[in-house]
């Protein structure tokens, strides 16, 4: 179908795993809408061509959210392909909708950029709730909570050639977030509040306009 270009990234101890084997949900956008399985957002995001285009409203305060519901999960595995078409940004955020200890009950995500890939344990890092309510209110963070934020994220060097088709692949399992593009690994991060056991929400938030994806499936063990 859609063939991407392999390009280069930092050296990363992590290899490339066996799918698991258990397919959850699956779209390869085939049809004229989203499926109904699909929530949206603050988005714009359409179904055109057999792929899904991202899109954040030009008024909208918050990047365009499209977003697959999942019965309480610890362990899964996120597969998109993706071209940046115009925006060079978006993520994969996983959350627990009951979850009132962080800002909107987020746990882990990763954010795929043009120049970056980055790693992030939001559910002890900086979507929990006392450090998300001090950043809102203006608070200066002290040195020791923002030494204690910098091990709640990785950020790994990557080219991402915006013309081209890309493969990207997310592994949750136990406390390790890894993650490949174009079956290249590009990341991995071990971190307590990944181990979150009742992951409820996945979503892919689409930074500006567009994004064009395709080939999503959510698998589990």
């Amino acid at each position: 179908m859609k063939t991407a270009i392999l390009f280069t990234l930092l050296s990363v101890s992590v290899v490339l795993a066996e799918p698991f084997p258990k397919v959850f949900f699956e779209d390869d956008f085939s049809g004229n809408e989203l499926k109904k399985q699909w929530g949206s957002w603050k988005s714009e995001t359409v179904v055109k061509d057999g792929v899904m285009v991202g899109i954040t409203p030009k008024t909208a305060d918050h990047p365009s959210v499209n977003t697959i519901e999942l019965p309480p999960l610890s362990d899964m595995e996120v597969a998109v392909s993706f071209k940046f078409a115009g925006s060079k940004r978006f993520s994969v955020m996983f959350r627990d909708l009951d979850y009132k200890g962080s800002h909107a009950g987020h746990i882990c995500h990763v954010a795929v950029g043009a120049e970056a890939v980055t790693l992030y344990d939001g559910k002890t890092g900086i979507f929990l709730k006392d450090i998300r309510d001090k950043r809102k209110a203006g608070i200066k963070l002290d040195e020791a909570t923002n030494e204690m934020l910098k091990t709640k994220q990785v950020k790994y060097a990557i080219s991402i050639d915006p013309e081209v088709w890309h493969k990207l692949k997310i592994r949750i399992q136990g406390d390790e977030l890894k993650v490949w593009i174009d079956d290249k690994p590009a990341g991995s991060l071990k971190s307590v509040g990944i181990t979150h056991k009742t992951k409820s929400n996945m979503n892919i938030t689409t930074v500006d306009r567009e994004v064009h994806y395709d080939d999503f499936s959510i698998r589990i063990p």
